[in-house]
């Protein structure tokens, strides 16, 4: 799946949780489900996050590099094993910051990740250090990236969001 389809899976992760953890939980779940979701194409060189240039530089660049050279796109991070690791090196600086619903929107947007890219004809190693690229999907239902089918997946995305968002908001209203 491409970025967007990504972020918007994050996002749908997040919110779906919005009745459940209250208003005042969902700015900080939403945000760190934004970077979650992109988190796990660190592996890939021209990742989103790799070229988001901020503070006068792309900070995250080398270290996708490094990633990609050691692990190789949908390697390691693209697996629960990997989603383990990762969320917890940044988690855990999290909590201690007092900053648990960022953590949650973290993992929830990696975990979103790797289920939409179990759902392409690549396909992810989900149970990494085996390297058997696992599917959720039947084949005749999988999707190839960057296809008219992903714009589907999108679209269908998008559509949970907007209900979800209204959802929240009539809720907050109290109607």
């Amino acid at each position: 799946m491409t970025w967007p389809t990504h972020l918007s899976g994050g996002i749908a992760a997040a919110l779906m949780l919005g009745p459940l953890l209250g208003a005042e939980s969902i700015a900080p779940t939403l945000l760190g489900a934004i970077v979650g979701a992109l988190l796990p194409d660190l592996d890939a060189d021209q990742s989103r996050l790799s070229n988001t240039y901020m503070f006068g530089s792309h900070p995250l660049r080398l270290p996708a590099q490094i990633l990609h050279r050691a692990l190789g796109h949908r390697g390691a991070l693209h697996s629960f094993l990997g989603m383990m690791l990762f969320c917890s090196a940044l988690g855990i600086p999290l909590l201690i910051l007092g900053l648990g619903y960022v953590a949650l929107g973290v993992t929830l947007g990696f975990l979103s990740h790797l289920l939409l890219d179990a759902c392409t004809k690549s396909g992810v190693p989900l149970l990494w250090p085996d390297r058997t690229r696992l599917h959720l999907l039947p084949s005749w239902l999988l999707v190839t990236t960057g296809s008219k089918a992903e714009d589907v997946v999108f679209a269908l995305l998008a559509a949970v969001n907007l209900y979800a968002l209204v959802h929240i908001a009539l809720t907050a209203l109290d109607f």
